[in-house]
């Protein structure tokens, strides 16, 4: 899903100091792209939970793991068309779909590292490492992650980061159409920008 456009960032940053129409269009043309998928990525959600345990489950503050919640999960994948942050790689998302409630998070990612769920040690094991499942059933892990669906996505072979079930199988519904129409948007307003400035150059020349 990802795809690294040179320059884009700084484009936009000009766009905003020196084009704010052409910054506006870019905007409105990158949602025209991104909202299709961010309606079907949300039609992907069921409106029940695929463990009966996770719809009953607590919310109190003492538990980490969220209970069900459909409506929460479409609310929270959204689109942004404004750089991110800095990651700890030093990489900036020019556009992303992203989902920003934590069950929605869970049910698109479970599974990625481990499709058979984590290691189980059960209920009365020590230690305090979270990469375990202390579930009284010892196919907890397994029963959820099969119960939530296939992942989708560009399996890279011993890389499944980009994968997913609601945003990345939306994307990956496109064929290949999203990436290809955001990097014409970019390239077309940096068309237009290149235009405009080559043309206040010449006057300024003259």
């Amino acid at each position: 899903m990802p795809v690294e456009v040179v320059g884009a960032v700084a484009l936009r940053k000009a766009l905003n100091q020196y084009a704010p129409d052409l910054a506006k269009e870019l905007t409105k043309n990158l949602g025209a792209i991104l909202k299709p998928v961010v309606t079907q990525a949300r039609g992907f959600v069921p409106l029940d939970s695929p463990m009966s345990g996770w719809a009953t489950r607590a919310t109190d503050a003492g538990h980490k793991f969220p209970k069900y919640n459909a409506l929460e999960i479409r609310r929270g994948i959204i689109y942004k068309s404004t750089p991110s942050k800095p990651n700890a790689a030093g990489f900036v998302n020019a556009i992303r779909i992203q989902n920003k409630s934590m069950q929605g998070a869970i049910f698109e990612t479970a599974g990625r590292k481990n499709g058979q769920g984590q290691n189980w040690v059960g209920p009365k094991a020590g230690g305090a490492s979270k990469g375990v499942s202390r579930s009284v059933n010892p196919y907890a892990g397994n029963q959820f992650i099969s119960n939530l669906g296939n992942l989708y996505g560009p399996n890279r072979k011993g890389d499944h980061r980009m994968m997913g079930r609601l945003i990345f199988r939306a994307w990956a519904n496109t064929q290949g159409k999203a990436n290809a129409s955001v990097i014409k948007a970019i390239e077309n307003t940096t068309t237009k920008f290149n235009r405009r400035t080559q043309i206040v150059d010449i006057r300024r020349a003259a």
